[in-house]
């Protein structure tokens, strides 16, 4: 294992008192957010005046400070203590042939990045001018955390004590690499390289070993299975690689591929060979790694036939199935990193083990794409069909249903929702048995089902955390308009989008109706000039029954319907004009539906349930949702950064049921007359008295089916964005300049029509979603 930096000067680690007081210190404060000296002192076992001491030299090294606690009661507050947040980070590489799985985590073991990132193979040069960039990518990334302390990298082949390939059957070009050296030049920090299979048994061990279930210098034996087995020793809690570091290469000298169906006799000789290089190892603990679902079913069997052949009268050697699977390799990368960051910072030879925290993501991550150990058997081509899971079974969640046409080869495994009729809303919404796919009540458990890409429907509030999460754990959102109710919610989906590197698409789908496009065509081929104002009128005829007897009357859920409902018309409005806004005022009020006195709670109810166009006049509305604090009647102006001048008008007890654009420019003006199959847009370009048939007009086709066809296109284009990085025309940058025009003209109507700035957003992110969510170099 290379312990190399950049100036190819080896570590020296000091193991005296001094240097063990300041890695238990450090431990203790990893293990609290923030704490006081009394804590630390009782959990380390040091005085008072020995901590403070170790506290103040680790503040003088940047690596810990001040920190306020909440006030405790009566008297003087405590002083607290925390790491820094900018303390450093490691980051772990699990390397194939290719493709790569680079995580970053913080120096309290928090996953900040899990991420997958395709390689060539055909020059060594190139894949580690790749491997350094990618890694100096996601530093760069996450600087906020601190500087890059080290690097761990799992590699396939066999790998000497000085981190050079020797040897690489699947990937020939390492062969003889000096990997460690050269990507430590390269990035000017600790490189440790070590074999994917060593690592894989290191995090497996680090794993039991900070939950208390092996001790220190216990010994794990693990045996990954792929086409055939390849296996990793830790014998008293370090990597043993043999002589020739090629020690649990079995696979060389016993033949026992699986070929397409491990039938009894390969679990037989399997579960004896395994019996046998224990019998002579004797170790604490045997690991069996399953590359597949496929291959588990048939490891339990092997788990069966190795206990059948233990000594009933002695001591049994415990066997356990791998519980890190395919994120094994970088854990014990990222394990092996931080004890090399550790080593540097306190001088102790072996320091305490980190705590991960967030190693879900990681999982997820690892689950993505093409990054399997498999892959180094068999051709690398992407899943045939992608495993989609939806996030809220309501009233929009059938859209979702589109990923199952044959064009997008998708296939609905698994639904979140924590509603007790999630299962009748499964049948209902998804025609859908509920007993055929995973039913799961939060995110964490619908990310543990395996699924490939997500649909995010769930109410207005939950959209930030919800996509957030799934972006973190590396699954592709869709996700339905608004993008959040607040800024903050909004920006920080954009920010994880972009560390994370993941995909995400908002559902703004009448970028996809053919009202829009072909009114945006009509502008670009210059027959009405340079836009100069654009008017929406929005009769929300069906207003009573979409927002007023359920979440969307309320603020909490919604922000406000002005944001809620116009998102889509905003963002209509800056794609017709090619802009966005940057100052609104508005007004409205709650002006008709807080007169009706007929409430009810209809939580248990959508909105297909109870909608019926015979509810009229509005104020003869029933079962009105109990609280109800949105406007019905709003109205907003809007300057774009372009200096075109745009207004919208929303109002949710109109007779009729449409919008109608209206779009001046220098030369003519354009209106829409309907907004779907059947209406039609007239064009007016000379000068007259009224005329209401305009010059020319254009009719509006397809459609037919409103959102719904459009909702067909919007999901067609999300899966071809996720499966092979094609251009789309929604944009979630748009997204957010749609939502924070409606979350300031809230604000703005809410608090005397004062007028609203949109704050500007960094230059990264902007240029991040214009280049369709790719890095520039």
């Amino acid at each position: 294992m290379s312990t190399r930096t950049s100036s190819d000067q080896r570590i020296r680690p000091r193991t005296d008192g001094h240097c063990t007081r300041v890695d238990a210190v450090l431990a203790a404060l990893r293990r609290h957010q923030t704490t006081t000296v009394s804590l630390l002192a009782q959990e380390t076992g040091y005085s008072r005046p020995t901590v403070t001491a170790t506290l103040d030299e680790l503040c003088a090294n940047s690596l810990a400070e001040e920190a306020s606690l909440s006030d405790q009661g009566v008297g003087r507050p405590a002083t607290s203590w925390r790491i820094r947040p900018d303390a450093g980070i490691i980051i772990g590489v699990d390397l194939l042939a290719t493709s790569m799985l680079l995580v970053v985590v913080n120096l309290r073991g928090e996953v900040l990045l899990a991420h997958q990132y395709t390689l060539d193979t055909d020059n060594a040069d190139r894949r580690l001018s790749q491997l350094s960039s990618f890694i100096h990518e996601a530093a760069q990334a996450q600087q906020d955390s601190g500087r890059l302390l080290a690097v761990g990298v799992s590699a396939t082949g066999v790998v000497d004590p000085d981190g050079s390939i020797v040897a690489s059957d699947f990937v020939p070009v390492w062969s003889g690499f000096p990997l460690a050296e050269r990507l430590a030049q390269a990035l000017g920090v600790q490189v440790i390289v070590e074999n994917d299979i060593n690592m894989a048994a290191f995090g497996e061990y680090t794993l039991r070993y900070q939950e208390h279930r092996v001790e220190a210098d216990s010994c794990l034996f693990l045996v990954q299975f792929t086409r055939g087995p390849r296996t990793g020793l830790i014998l008293d809690g370090q990597v043993h690689r043999g002589r020739r570091w090629k020690a649990g290469e079995i696979s060389e000298l016993i033949d026992l591929r699986t070929g397409d169906e491990p039938d009894e006799e390969w679990m037989s000789r399997t579960a004896l060979a395994i019996a046998t290089v224990s019998a002579v190892l004797d170790p604490d603990i045997v690991v069996l790694s399953a590359s597949n679902a496929h291959m588990r079913d048939a490891i339990l069997q092997v788990i069966q036939r190795l206990d059948d052949l233990q000594d009933k009268n002695g001591s049994r050697i415990r066997l356990e199935l791998a519980e890190l699977e395919g994120a094994g390799s970088v854990i014990g990368a990222i394990h092996t990193a931080l004890a090399a960051a550790g080593t540097v910072l306190t001088g102790v030879l072996s320091p305490t083990p980190v705590h991960l925290t967030g190693t879900a993501s990681i999982t997820a991550a690892s689950m993505k794409g093409s990054h399997s150990v498999m892959n180094l058997f068999q051709s690398s081509s992407k899943p045939e069909t992608l495993r989609a899971g939806i996030v809220g079974v309501g009233a929009r969640s059938r859209f979702a249903l589109a990923c199952e046409r044959p064009e997008n080869n998708a296939h609905i495994t698994a639904v979140c929702d924590p509603h007790p009729l999630v299962r009748e809303r499964v049948r209902e919404r998804l025609r859908r048995d509920p007993d055929s796919l995973s039913v799961t009540s939060s995110v964490e458990e619908l990310v543990k089902t395996g699924i490939d890409i997500a649909f995010v429907t769930s109410p207005d509030d939950t959209h930030a955390s919800v996509t957030c999460d799934l972006l973190e754990a590396g699954i592709p959102v869709y996700l339905e308009k608004p993008l959040a109710i607040d800024l903050e919610g909004a920006t920080r989906i954009l920010q994880t989008a972009y560390r994370t590197g993941t995909g995400l698409y908002v559902g703004h789908n009448m970028r996809h109706m053919n009202v829009v496009r072909s009114m945006r065509d009509i502008i670009r081929s210059g027959r009405i000039g340079e836009v100069k104002a654009i008017w929406c009128r929005h009769f929300v005829g069906h207003g009573g029954d979409y927002y007023f007897k359920d979440w969307h009357a309320e603020r909490s859920h919604v922000g406000g319907l002005l944001l809620q409902k116009a998102a889509h018309d905003i963002d209509v409005m800056h794609w017709l004009a090619d802009s966005h806004t940057n100052e609104v005022v508005a007004m409205g009020g709650l002006t008709l539906y807080d007169q009706v006195a007929s409430r009810a709670d209809n939580s248990d109810e959508l909105m297909s349930d109870w909608f019926a166009t015979s509810h009229w006049p509005p104020l003869a509305q029933e079962r009105l949702n109990p609280t109800i604090d949105v406007e019905d009647l709003s109205m907003m102006l809007m300057r774009m950064e372009s200096g075109v001048y745009a207004s919208y008008q929303q109002c949710h007890y109109t007779p009729d049921y449409w919008r109608n654009y209206t779009v001046i420019g220098t030369e003519g003006r354009i209106e829409n007359f309907g907004d779907g199959e059947g209406g039609l847009i007239r064009l007016w370009a000379s000068r007259s008295d009224y005329s209401p048939d305009g010059d020319t007009s254009f009719p509006i086709l397809g459609d037919a089916g409103g959102h719904s066809d459009a909702d067909v296109l919007t999901v067609t284009e999300f899966i071809r964005f996720v499966r092979d990085g094609a251009p789309t025309d929604t944009s979630p940058l748009g997204a957010w300049y749609a939502v924070a025009a409606g979350i300031q003209a809230t604000d703005s109507l809410r608090h005397g029509s004062r007028p609203e700035q949109i704050p500007p957003l960094p230059d990264d992110l902007i240029n991040y979603f214009n280049n369709n969510q790719r890095k520039q170099s």
